[in-house]
């Protein structure tokens, strides 16, 4: 039997965060983290949590579903306006300082609540939930492995299946597919890029063919039961050029270099920096351009980020993707993109 996520304890964790910030309520409007807090995976809801008390606020189409299965909510029904229903639970409850999610409410409506809150005061507050999100429990880490499993899997019916004539898009559709017809969905559009087509970070899957002794990269991820993966290879076709061989030897070297920094506690731009510099030092700095990775969990990218500009530290539980890479424009690319899970000693590489 599959164990499920602890909720309260989710919940604690946004409740000593409430008062570590002299909050008396937090506004949840990002689905993601609305699912984060109590398991629903609809639309249209919001939470808003108290020191007390949590009320999950949707409309009659998401009502039933909501009562049958949440627990330790106040189920509220949006009768006439959600703006209504927020200013009535506000008043009722004697709230004070609501915080909300700065970064994903628009300007207007946060404008408008405002309003319609006053005296109290709407405290913009970012990436609260997203912090909790960064750090994975075992039901989670679960979650992702098998995310990853079948990405694996799916991606190794694609590169067999690449052969000179065939389109990337036919590629990229393929793994559609195959992810569909298993119960998932991809977690973002497949990259498939051959040849030159391979030097463009994010390529879209064009009617280009894979030609004989070329090579392609093929970036691949699903989400599954809310989890998602994420992750890169390099298939080759025949013979290729030395020139190849070279950038994708310095790729490998420089996020086993990187790999070897990880551990809880090191600064997230200490992992990047060690990958950046040893391209850096065999020539091609210039042509590493985006960041060494990100975090992995409920969506494909989320915190933390792995960057030379990155602030914080990395910590036990997280997932994070490693994926150093070197573009030559009219030429083509070498990315190699794993997942890892962060431990106190090191970290566990997911996707080998």
């Amino acid at each position: 039997m599959v164990q499920a996520a602890d909720y309260r304890e989710r919940s604690s964790l946004l409740g000593r965060a409430l008062t570590s910030r002299r909050l008396d309520s937090f506004l949840v409007t990002n689905p993601i983290n609305v699912s984060y807090l109590s398991g629903f995976r609809g639309y249209d809801a919001l939470i808003l949590a108290t020191s007390k008390r949590k009320f999950f606020i949707t409309d009659s189409r998401y009502i039933e579903e909501a009562k049958d299965t949440l627990r330790g909510f106040d189920v509220i029904l949006v009768k006439g306006s959600t703006y209504g229903t927020v200013k009535t639970l506000v008043s009722k409850a004697r709230l004070k300082r609501i915080g909300f999610e700065s970064m994903n409410l628009p300007y207007e409506v946060a404008a408008r609540l405002k309003g319609l809150v006053r005296p109290s005061r709407f405290v913009p507050i970012k990436g609260l939930i997203e912090q909790f999100r960064a750090i994975k429990d075992e039901v989670e880490v679960r979650a992702i492995k098998d995310a990853i499993q079948l990405a694996k899997t799916v991606l190794d019916k694609i590169a067999g299946l690449i052969k000179p004539g065939i389109t990337e898009k036919r590629l990229s559709e393929a793994a559609a597919l195959e992810f569909i017809k298993r119960g998932a969905k991809t977690a973002f559009d497949t990259i498939v890029a051959s040849g030159e087509n391979s030097s463009k970070p994010h390529a879209i899957a064009s009617d280009a063919t894979i030609e004989k002794n070329s090579f392609t990269m093929i970036d691949i991820g699903c989400s599954l039961n809310g989890y998602n993966s994420d992750m890169t290879r390099m298939v080759v076709s025949g013979t290729v050029k030395d020139k190849f061989k070279k950038i994708y030897n310095i790729v490998r070297t420089a996020q086993e270099t990187a790999i070897k920094k990880i551990r809880s506690g090191v600064m997230a731009r200490t992992v990047d920096m060690a990958a950046r510099g040893y391209i850096r030092s065999r020539g091609f700095g210039k042509y590493f351009g985006h960041s060494l990775g990100h975090g992995v969990g409920m969506e494909a990218h989320e915190d933390p980020a792995v960057s030379s500009l990155s602030e914080g530290s990395l910590r036990s539980g997280m997932v994070i993707t490693v994926e150093p890479a070197i573009y030559i424009p009219k030429f083509g690319g070498a990315r190699i993109e794993d997942m890892v899970l962060v431990t106190d000693t090191g970290c566990e590489i997911l996707t080998r």
